[in-house]
């Protein structure tokens, strides 16, 4: 059953990549065809995504059904420590991942984590206040069946015009998807992690943002970063929320940064 959950190519030491909602290993494809020269590279097929069966908590989502599939996967594959690679939601599960302490990871390299909750812990009201105000109209679309509704969350964190700049199967794709997207959403809002949790750990965490992102992203970016002792923050110029398509080749240099020291620490 968990063939059914992942991708893999390549060998060596092994990378994670979870892509965000929305979207399918093919966020990936590009720099894991440069990767999988010398890296294990397993690319992870969240719940509901990329043909896998929907998941069965959307009564009462919790993130905790996707870091056991991840878990599973990754333990059937390797038992050495992994450098896990989120962008978007993926790198909220991602996160979450580290905080739980109970896979073996070696390095976090986080592309756009839009986990909202982090707001609520900062208590940085102006932004929470901002995602509140879309998340809010965009329920009420999605209520009311508005043609094309997932555009919204393209437009909201990737800047006006971005869905409309997609392909048609793209577009097309993503309309299965709503009901589970709404699902990350409320995921999000029932973590219960604390800012305690975030300055202990000591996993090495990338934590990497496009300097034409939306506010909301940027400034999840860098409560993270003042919050996680052991990183490095990284702003790729040009880029917005999908970098990792789009800035292949600097998203690239980023993951492969060797400003990780003996012993675990980033340089700074």
């Amino acid at each position: 059953m968990m063939n059914t959950y992942f991708e893999e190519q390549g060998c060596g030491p092994a990378i994670v990549f979870i892509h965000g909602s929305y979207a399918t290993t093919s966020t990936w494809k590009k720099m894991v065809d440069q990767l999988s020269i010398d890296h294990q590279c397993i690319s992870i097929k969240l719940p509901g995504h990329c043909g896998t069966p929907d998941p069965d908590d959307f009564a009462k989502p919790t993130i905790d059904t996707e870091i056991t599939i991840i878990e599973q996967v990754v333990r059937s594959l390797t038992h050495e420590p992994v450098h896990l690679v989120g962008h978007s939601f993926g790198g909220v599960i991602a996160l979450a991942l580290a905080l739980k302490g109970r896979l073996n990871i070696s390095q976090v390299s986080l592309f756009e984590p839009v986990a909202v909750w982090v707001l609520k812990r900062v208590k940085d009201k102006k932004m929470l206040e901002e995602a509140q105000q879309f998340l809010s109209r965009y329920r009420r679309d999605v209520f009311n069946k508005v043609p094309q509704v997932y555009g919204q969350v393209i437009d909201f964190w990737g800047g006006s015009g971005a869905f409309e700049s997609l392909p048609d199967f793209i577009k097309n794709a993503m309309e299965p998807l709503v009901e589970n997207n709404i699902r990350h959403w409320n995921m999000d809002a029932a973590i219960h992690n604390t800012v305690t949790d975030l300055q202990s750990c000591q996993i090495p965490m990338r934590i990497i943002c496009g300097d034409q992102s939306n506010p909301v992203a940027r400034a999840i970016a860098a409560h993270l970063s003042c919050a996680i002792p052991n990183n490095k923050q990284y702003l790729i110029k040009g880029a917005s929320h999908f970098l990792v398509t789009s800035h292949v080749e600097e998203c690239l240099a980023v993951l492969k940064d060797e400003a990780i020291l003996k012993g675990g620490r980033f340089q700074q």
